[in-house]
């Protein structure tokens, strides 16, 4: 039977977590969308987290852990109801315990040791060029994992019956009398239940057999082994270290020195300050307080969401948008405008009760003013009366409308896609600034979230609720298919009879474009208003590259344009319309080139998994060039099928093919450009949860 305190071995709940990391962690789950790879360089600072996350990934069977990108991957497959979840879990663990000073400095001690860990064990991976970096700081980041679970457990007890340096021999007796295990079963036990196709497991509870033992060992039990010599010793440069350097990786001391200068210079200013109690214990409280206010602005707009995204048509989340803001703000009046993207256009939606004259003001979004500039910025925009500079006319109508001495627009975007603006009448000047604090920005992104869900909705049930009209398409393919296949007969009796093999080249190219084109028909002849069920899988990684491979000969290399491919290796298969997704990325690939100057010109093709706030996950494909950008007039109506920026022949439809394409298929497609940096598309597939990572 186990003794009193003894911590249950297939729990991670009790962990402590560093409070500032645990703070950092709910302040980004209060986004909108997130990045698997920016979450994690806020959760590798602590290996409580990190055991949260990878025990929770564990756990789910559609998530798989790479085990060279350890956290990355555990992180693709979690949504952020989950992410938020383990935050959550971490702060109330940490509220809800009363610390003494040698408790908090012992968490504190154990911080720093797992940093040790982490960044030798970083370091050393990139010395001797292991292939997994990731694995190895994780690795070393859990070297006193089984520590931490055990005080975690039982502070008061721990700190009681295990007074010893932290992963002595001796304490290991001592967790062994007080808890019926050590720290290194224990953090053998947690990390096997990963089941990660790595020695991970066996570099942490290995970490304390003999040097010599490991000589012969895997890379990364060496890694660790070294790494566990630095926790030993993390301000001085020891002979022991320097000899255990060299039977494991035959490094001169020259070499151990520069190890260690680079090592310690990036954990020396988490070395653990000693102070009194009452400062220990104010930096406590004040963490707390911190995490406590966290904790229920993150409910708050959790219930914001649910509340919102619950309506059932655009007015009446104008109507619920309306009364939530008036209730949370110092507004006296607030005016929702969404946004349709087909025409580039704000669209005034009245809730029930307010001024018909809302829904008169359908603005471009190029439009000059507040409305117009809040879009720019992507940032809140005041407009005061008298303001500066002199008021549009439709400044003033806004003012009219909000009925205030002042306006302030909230712009409703997320991951740089706009879905409308939200402008609120303001009475009194100084609590214009009350708008631009953290609180109202959170209940903007809950706003967004919902708005962006009741909008896809309504979507889905429109077309779902449109029956098809008469369709002369079927009849023009018809006529269309006839002489495309004559051509095409022709093109392959010409490469038969041609002897240069450039020539053959091209009407292999010229055959390849025809049944692009009789592909793109049939999918014109076929489509319906109604949302189908995707008819076949499709690898967008491998749809990718062989799309790069037909167009490199004509279209890349003539105009000397390098190609770069970034796809993400995780991305599963999904189900859509292939025919779709080829004729879009053809297009953008095309307007890219084009807009490229005639060297140095580059074309980045990037895939990445993504997931929303409500646990919806998605497939990102993005063309990025390095081109002079796109005029902000023409960005206004980009996807309109007069708009171009090539000018000649190009009637600019290539853009509306694509807007139409993507609309197909239930997907979003924006644009982001600068003359710095280029332009970038991005085609953002919805993945239903059958295809979810």
């Amino acid at each position: 039977m186990a003794k009193e305190g003894q911590p249950d071995i297939g729990s991670v709940n009790q962990l402590l977590a560093v409070p500032q990391v645990a703070a950092q962690l709910l302040a980004a789950c209060q986004g909108t969308l997130f990045s698997p790879s920016d979450l994690e360089k806020i959760i590798q600072q602590d290996s409580a987290l990190c055991v949260r996350v990878l025990h929770a990934a564990a756990r789910s069977d559609s998530v798989r852990i790479d085990p060279g990108k350890p956290l990355v991957s555990a992180l693709s497959g979690l949504s952020l109801a989950v992410v938020k979840s383990l935050a959550l879990q971490s702060a109330h663990r940490f509220v809800d315990h009363e610390f003494s000073t040698d408790q908090a400095q012992l968490l504190r001690q154990l911080r720093f040791f797992s940093q040790v860990g982490a960044t030798t064990a970083f370091c050393l991976a990139e010395a001797v060029t292991y292939p997994h970096p990731a694995e190895a700081y994780l690795a070393g980041l859990l070297v006193n994992i089984g520590n931490l679970a055990l005080f975690s457990a039982s502070p008061q007890h721990y700190l009681q019956d295990v007074a010893v340096p932290l992963g002595s021999r001796e304490s290991r007796g001592r967790e062994q009398l007080a808890f019926g295990t050590d720290h290194l079963q224990f953090a053998d036990t947690l990390v096997s239940d990963w089941r990660i196709d790595s020695f991970l497991a066996d570099a942490i509870c290995l970490q304390q057999q003999p040097i010599e033992d490991c000589r012969d060992a895997s890379v990364l039990v060496r890694i660790v082994r070294l790494a566990r010599e630095f926790c030993e010793s993390p301000l001085t440069l020891t002979d022991g270290l320097v000899a255990a350097a060299d039977t494991l990786f035959g490094f001169s001391r020259s070499r151990c020195e520069e190890l260690f200068s680079q090592a310690s210079r990036q954990y020396r200013p988490l070395v653990p300050v000693n102070t009194d109690a009452q400062a220990t214990l104010e930096e406590f409280d004040r963490s707390r307080r911190r995490l406590t206010s966290l904790a229920f602005a993150v409910a708050e707009q959790d219930a914001v969401y649910s509340q919102l995204a619950a309506a059932d048509d655009p007015l009446k989340l104008a109507a619920d948008i309306r009364q939530i803001y008036l209730q949370n703000s110092p507004a006296g009046e607030v005016v929702l405008f969404g946004y349709d993207r087909s025409q580039a256009r704000f669209i005034g939606i009245p809730a029930p009760g307010q001024s018909r004259l809302i829904a008169e003001l359908n603005p471009p979004v190029t439009a000059a003013g507040a409305l117009g500039a809040a879009l720019r910025s992507s940032k809140p925009v005041q407009l005061c009366a008298p303001a500066s500079p002199p008021q549009t006319v439709l400044d003033r109508q806004l003012l009219r409308l909000c009925r205030g001495t002042g306006v302030v627009c909230l712009p409703l975007q997320e991951n740089g896609q706009l879905h409308g603006v939200v402008a609120l009448g303001v009475a009194d000047q100084n609590d214009i600034e009350l708008f631009f604090q953290p609180p109202l920005q959170q209940l903007t992104a809950a706003v967004t979230r919902a708005l962006q869900a009741v909008t896809r909705r309504h979507q889905a049930n429109g077309r779902q609720a449109s029956t098809a009209t008469d369709n002369p398409i079927p009849r023009l393919v018809h006529e269309i298919s006839t002489p495309l296949t004559i051509i095409g007969n022709y093109m392959g009796a010409l490469g038969t009879l041609s002897a240069d093999n450039e020539q053959r080249e091209m009407v292999t190219a010229i055959e390849t474009e025809l049944r692009r084109v009789s592909d793109l028909l049939k999918f014109y002849a076929e489509r319906k208003e109604s949302a189908e069920t995707a008819d076949a899988a499709v690898d967008l990684n491998r749809q990718i590259q062989s799309i790069v491979d037909s167009l490199g000969k004509r279209l890349f290399r003539p105009r000397q344009i390098d190609v770069v491919l970034d796809l993400d290796p995780t991305l599963v298969s999904i189900r859509t319309r292939p025919v779709a997704i080829q004729q879009a990325l053809v297009n953008l690939l095309k307007n890219a080139a084009e807009a490229l100057p005639s060297r140095d010109g580059i074309i980045t093709l990037t895939t990445r998994a993504l997931t929303g706030p409500d646990g919806q996950h998605s497939a990102e494909i993005r063309v990025q060039d390095n081109g002079p950008g796109i005029d902000a007039r023409i960005r206004a109506r980009l996807f309109s099928p007069v708009a171009s920026t090539k000018g000649g022949e190009h009637a600019g439809l290539g853009l509306s093919i694509v807007k139409e394409m993507v609309d197909q298929i239930g997907a979003t497609v924006s644009c982001h450009s600068s003359a710095e940096f280029g332009t970038s598309f991005s085609i953002e597939i919805p993945l239903p949860e059958s295809s979810a990572p």
